[in-house]
């Protein structure tokens, strides 16, 4: 395979909890023909308990903390081969995650504390393997479990969500957004979780996003969330001033732990990147400002179904392939 080619990534990471907080991530480009991002938010709610074991570090910690090394050495051992069947990669990550956190489950005493929401070292994960797709542009291969995501950014599609939330009553991401509903699925060790895999050809220039729920889930509409980041690329010179603008942008709107981790293919520059997606911010300015130009609630919230159905039908990925 020829190799893959990648301009840069950008990494944000913010912890208002300072270093106890339960985001974690992992990424590898160092590959020719092979990369991967990933993202890992320890479930706080259901994770809570504090171990003795650990320094009273809370089992959400240490499950995203410890799940995020692990994803790297499976990735170690994937070949390109391996992505022509991507259910067997779920279940070869499945195999590796659960192994890890049954051993921290048994080398640690029983939780104080019972109850059907409770649960052993819980986290999301959202992970991403990025190959050359046959006929040109990539491929990506994304792996999750709960309520983090995967989505990939071009200048003609925008902002395109790969991963459906495991969530419980399946809310789309505008309901969840106002609903905050509790997860069906995440990593643990008390119940049994899958992996759900995702396979997809995306021609280029295109960037690779995953996210945890921190980043995108304060914000009025998934709409209002591309326009976020579109907004920090556009007002940045650089890569290093992208990562801080948007870092910047969503600490304003999130008292929650907020990780993202994206690549960019086939743009060449960063200038490049910023020319070819000015389009698409304009298109996406124009619906938050129909949004904001509604006389009253109840005008605002009929724009917002409106234009919501056009543009989940244009970026939910899971939609469009039924």
């Amino acid at each position: 395979m020829a190799k893959l080619k990648w301009d840069t990534y950008a990494l944000v990471y913010h912890r208002p909890k300072g270093e106890k907080g339960e985001d974690s991530y992992a990424y590898s480009f160092e590959r020719h023909d092979l990369h991967a991002l990933a993202v890992f938010d320890g479930c706080g709610g259901s994770g809570a308990w504090k171990y003795p074991e650990f320094g009273e570090a809370t089992g959400a910690f240490v499950a995203a903390q410890c799940v995020s090394p692990k994803f790297l050495d499976w990735f170690g051992g994937v070949e390109t081969r391996d992505l022509s069947d991507p259910a067997a990669l779920a279940r070869s990550l499945h195999s590796e995650t659960d192994g890890l956190l049954q051993r921290l489950k048994g080398y640690c005493g029983a939780m104080g504390i019972v109850g059907g929401l409770v649960k052993s070292f819980p986290t999301t994960a959202a992970c991403a393997l990025v190959s050359e797709a046959p006929g040109g542009g990539i491929r990506i291969t994304a792996l999750n479990a709960g309520d983090s995501r995967v989505y990939y950014l071009t200048p003609a599609e925008g902002l395109v969500q790969v991963t459906r939330d495991d969530s419980r009553g399946d809310p789309d991401p505008l309901e969840a957004l106002r609903s905050n509903p509790p997860l069906s699925t995440m990593l643990n060790a008390d119940k049994a979780f899958a992996f759900t895999p995702t396979q997809l050809d995306v021609s280029s220039p295109c960037a690779v996003l995953a996210a945890t729920d921190g980043v995108f889930g304060f914000v009025r509409s998934p709409m209002d969330f591309e326009l976020l980041l579109l907004n920090a690329l556009m007002n940045a010179e650089s890569v290093a001033a992208f990562e801080q603008a948007f870092q910047e942008d969503v600490r304003k709107i999130t008292g929650d732990d907020s990780t993202c981790v994206m690549s960019f293919y086939g743009w060449n520059s960063f200038d490049a990147i910023r020319k070819s997606l000015r389009p698409r911010l304009e298109a996406v300015k124009a619906m938050a400002a129909a949004l904001d130009a509604a006389p009253d609630p109840a005008g605002r919230e009929a724009e917002m179904r409106r234009l919501w159905e056009d543009y989940r039908k244009a970026t939910l990925y899971y939609e469009k392939v039924g």
